[in-house]
């Protein structure tokens, strides 16, 4: 490493490294760039102006140059799939969705696996449903969930599906599995202590426009069954806004849940607050209950959520749902041991729908992304960054 990167990383907070070998946007909850066991980081697909232009170009960035260099590209262009890391080091690239809109049907059952070892994709099974803007997660024993999202059935252009399946990297094949009780997409999942998964929020579609939800669910791998847990913003009214699509939530080191940020619903009818959320919620698993926690400084949507090495929580970057127009150029710090919100952090630039990933040494590297959104660009387009940040905690 030389001297100029060495100095430019020992100073806590955010700096520039290298820049992306172009501009792009990932908004699906995990599309985004991944870790991979090497220390790399994998960047694949993703989108351009509000998803009508689809990617194949892949890159890899390496901390220790602090530069990305382009890899082999996705055999099928992608936007709204799921990045996820297996247990051999490689990564399953699965559904999203082909091309422009207009082109429908086009959200994928593909699925692809990238060798770093080769720099290359190959084709692995096929999903048995279609699907974009899903989730994804690895399971303790390496198997991958992969649930609901948005997918094309006739006669109805797109729907949103409770259906789930699961991914063996033994076989290369995937097994249906019980579906969720809800139907959602745009949602956060993570995986708790005792292996099982727990998902929270997230949207469906209904009279015209996208509705948020409270319903939360848990998934155990062992017997292939959702249960219902304690819905978010219980006892709070619904009409105080926390239904949320698009929230972020990470596992704590206590074994409890963090939730924040999103927004409630919208925008084809404006029927709800159309407003960001900065109200944050804590899940125990021991008791199957979510208490409050303090809401962030700036409420956000679009924004990237990572756990620190010290347990603590970075919430970065983001916008105001209602404005949908510019990136905010700043994160802040939760502490679980006080439970309370540090102060901003500033980016080297505004962003929001971009692609964040926490670093084997610690550090947090986010990429890439819209510093303008189409209602303030020019022409009506995103204005997308090429940039990539690094912090230093």
């Amino acid at each position: 490493m030389s001297t100029q990167t060495e100095s430019r990383t020992m100073a806590s907070g955010w700096a520039a490294t290298g820049d992306l070998p172009w501009a792009r946007q990932w908004d699906g909850m995990n599309e985004g760039p991944v870790l991979l066991p090497d220390g790399r980081v994998l960047a694949a697909g993703g989108g351009n102006n509000r998803g009508a232009v689809t990617y194949a170009d892949a890159a890899l960035y390496d901390p220790g140059s602090g530069q990305w260099t382009v890899t082999g590209s996705l055999a099928t262009s992608r936007r709204l799939h799921s990045l996820t890391v297996l247990p051999d080091g490689k990564v399953l690239a699965a559904g999203g969705f082909h091309g422009h809109p207009s082109t429908s049907p086009n959200i994928l059952t593909s699925a692809e696996v990238f060798d770093p070892a080769t720099g290359t994709w190959s084709p692995t099974g096929s999903m048995h449903t279609a699907r974009c803007n899903h989730h994804a997660i690895a399971l303790a024993d390496g198997r991958v969930l992969v649930m609901g999202g948005g997918s094309e059935r006739p006669p109805i252009d797109s729907l949103v599906i409770a259906a789930a399946e699961i991914y063996d990297p033994a076989t290369g094949t995937w097994t249906e599995t019980a579906p969720m009780i809800h139907a959602r997409a745009a949602f956060p999942a993570v995986l708790l202590p005792d292996g099982k998964v727990l998902v929270a929020s997230g949207l469906v579609e209904t009279g015209g426009d996208l509705v948020g939800l409270t319903f939360c669910e848990i998934y155990d791998p062992v017997d292939g069954t959702w249960s219902p847990t304690t819905p978010i913003g219980t006892p709070v009214p619904l009409e105080t806004g926390r239904p949320r699509v698009g929230a972020q939530m990470v596992a704590l080191a206590d074994g409890t849940v963090l939730v924040t940020g999103g927004h409630t619903g919208g925008p084809q009818n404006w029927n709800y607050a159309p407003f960001s959320l900065g109200e944050s919620e804590r899940y125990d698993p021991a008791t199957g209950k979510w208490t409050d926690a303090a809401p962030m400084g700036i409420p956000r949507d679009e924004f990237r959520l990572i756990r620190l090495d010290s347990g603590k929580v970075l919430a970065i970057g983001g916008l105001e749902y209602g404005g949908y127009d510019a990136g905010y150029q700043n994160s802040e710090i939760f502490d679980p041991a006080t439970g309370q919100w540090g102060p901003l952090i500033g980016l080297t630039i505004g962003r929001a729908k971009f692609g964040a990933v926490k670093l084997a040494d610690g550090r947090v590297l986010i990429a890439g992304g819209a510093a303008v959104l189409a209602n303030a660009g020019p022409d009506g387009n995103h204005v997308l960054i090429t940039k990539t940040d690094l912090f230093t905690p």
